[in-house]
């Protein structure tokens, strides 16, 4: 689970990967998937990491569903058994804890989801239906390189609890921040451990999806794969209705980032981001937000491996912008062991940078994604409710329409370059707002250097006629919910069901019909803006801008 933390030994905050925000920092992008709730065997056919659903002995009184102050949980006993000992690591969305077993007298970990008062109900049981999906997938498993999920339990407010193996040691995230770059010899070695645990998820029909150096723990020389909280189960397709872009933005595969389905091709790559990490200190791709990470993971080559020595060409092998391109896992594995049992050069210089493929100078725009499974208005996708313009560029904009009008989408994105001036930081946003791409039917009617720096494309979705088209609706609301950085949960779905529906007296407004989702502070985080204004000329238009808004 993303913000709760790696399951770790020591006593610690968990980090971000190195080179990006900390963990705790606010961001828009999420790891959300709405799942099945329910009180199901996680283990499956085993039995070892059976996990029952138990009720935990009753909180203190008073003490709501939601803990303001995570030490509330210090010393609790859950479901008669396990006794909280200490803190372990603890984000945005949860906490982990080292506890006691006292039924087997052996530590454990145990993980609790932790949510905000102000998160609806759509979006709590999004979390804890992650959590649900931790747990089952994890007790798939059965390998060395895999935590261990030992029980799945409900406190007595309703929040579910995962017990696991308690891994004595951190993280790679941990120790790359403690030492630094890594030799290529250690790196291999760690990496042929996380390949042969990945190679038995996907052999299970496990995709983990979120490969990066805070996900794996490291004892004793042992690499241990953990948080698979985003990971795709066959079978299940109830991810794809989301829309969301699930993952770490400096770790996700270029088709990730495109909104496509993630396959064992995106593990490798994740994993080959995660080993460049390691070896050189930072992530191969980088940016001033998540947006910015998001369009040079697609449209650049990775910043060149200059320590990497006999790891870069695995390197370049894992890191190849098309899935059928990447090394298998089997010449992975073979790599990897190749250079793990070679002997380190001592003094050695840094090695010269590996060859990358040039990116265009003009980098594509990232093509539409397939829209998501099931009708536009399936169960999960949120309502829509009438409102006003928003108070400014910061908070939630709650205005939604239940009318779907002609749309001006201005989509603001905290500047990508906000310490440049000039042309300079306008080609970096207009970069990004070419890269964040169009709606399949729509076409590029100008590009625009517009106040600020801020880079502004403008799109035309062709003739309307009384509103737009069901068609022209559909594309658009695709490209919402695919396109790199956008958080588009506040976004209406129903197409209008009669073409003589009069528009909604906004339409007409200087700023149109708008709604979306949200700014934060402290980060630089995407701002949407759905506008749905004045049609011009009879015609559909999409804006997008991208730089410095608001204050």
């Amino acid at each position: 689970m993303s913000g709760a933390g790696p399951v770790i030994g020591a006593a610690s905050t968990p980090h971000a990967p190195t080179g990006t925000a900390p963990a705790d920092a606010p961001r828009t992008l999420h790891c959300e998937e709405p799942l099945r709730l329910g009180g199901e065997n996680l283990a499956g056919e085993g039995e070892e990491a059976g996990a029952r659903v138990r009720v935990s002995s009753p909180a203190p009184e008073g003490r709501p569903g939601y803990i303001p102050s995570v030490d509330d949980d210090a010393a609790q006993l859950l479901a008669d058994r396990y006794e909280l000992t200490g803190l372990l690591g603890r984000g945005g969305m949860g906490a982990v804890w080292r506890a006691h077993d006292r039924e087997l007298g052996r530590d454990v970990a145990v993980k609790e989801l932790r949510l905000p008062e102000h998160l609806g109900a759509e979006e709590r049981a999004t979390w804890m239906a992650r959590l649900d999906r931790e747990a089952r997938a994890a007790a798939r498993l059965k390998h060395p390189g895999i935590v261990t999920v030992y029980d799945r339990i409900t406190g007595a407010d309703g929040r579910p609890w995962i017990v696991m193996e308690w891994v004595n040691g951190g993280s790679l995230d941990d120790l790359i921040r403690r030492q630094g770059p890594l030799s290529p010899q250690h790196v291999a070695d760690i990496g042929r451990q996380v390949a042969a645990a990945l190679s038995a998820a996907h052999r299970s029909g496990i995709t983990h999806r979120d490969i990066k150096p805070a996900n794996i723990l490291l004892e004793d020389g042992r690499a241990v794969l953990t948080d698979f909280g985003i990971a795709a189960l066959e079978g299940d397709v109830t991810l794809t209705a989301t829309g969301m872009i699930m993952g770490t933005p400096a770790f996700m595969a270029p088709e990730q980032v495109r909104g496509l389905t993630a396959t064992a091709a995106s593990d490798l790559w994740s994993l080959g981001a995660t080993l460049y990490s390691a070896v050189e200190g930072n992530p191969p791709f980088a940016g001033s937000a998540p947006s910015a990470v998001l369009v040079a993971v697609v449209t650049e080559a990775p910043a060149p491996a200059v320590r990497a020595g006999p790891l870069a060409p695995t390197l370049e092998g894992l890191l190849r912008k098309e899935p059928a391109e990447r090394l298998t896992m089997e010449q992975l594995q073979a790599r990897l062991d190749q250079v793990a049992g070679a002997p380190p050069a001592p003094h050695a210089p840094p090695a010269e940078p590996a060859h990358w493929p040039t990116a265009p100078a003009q980098p594509p725009a990232i093509p539409p994604a397939t829209p998501p499974a099931g009708p536009a208005g399936a169960p999960g996708a949120p309502g829509a409710s009438g409102g006003g313009t928003p108070a400014g560029a910061r908070g939630r904009i709650v205005r939604r329409v239940a009318w779907i009008g002609a749309a001006v989408v201005a989509l603001v994105v905290a500047s990508v370059l906000a310490t440049r001036g000039g042309d300079e930081a306008y080609r970096e946003n207009l970069r990004v707002a070419e890269a964040m791409g169009h709606p399949a039917t729509f076409t590029v009617e100008s590009k625009e250097h517009a106040d600020g720096d801020r880079a502004r494309v403008v799109y035309s979705g062709g003739p309307m006629t009384d509103g737009p088209s069901s068609r022209q609706w559909a594309d658009m609301a695709s490209w919402l919910e695919a396109a790199p950085g956008i958080d588009s949960a506040g976004m209406p779905v129903d197409p209008p069901t009669d073409a003589s529906t009069e528009p909604p007296a906004c339409l007409t407004d200087a700023v149109g019909c708008v709604w979306g989702t949200d700014i934060e502070d402290g980060y630089a985080e995407p701002t949407v803006l759905l506008a749905n204004t004045q049609e011009r000329d009879g015609e559909l238009i999409l804006v997008v801008e991208v730089g410095p808004f608001g204050d």
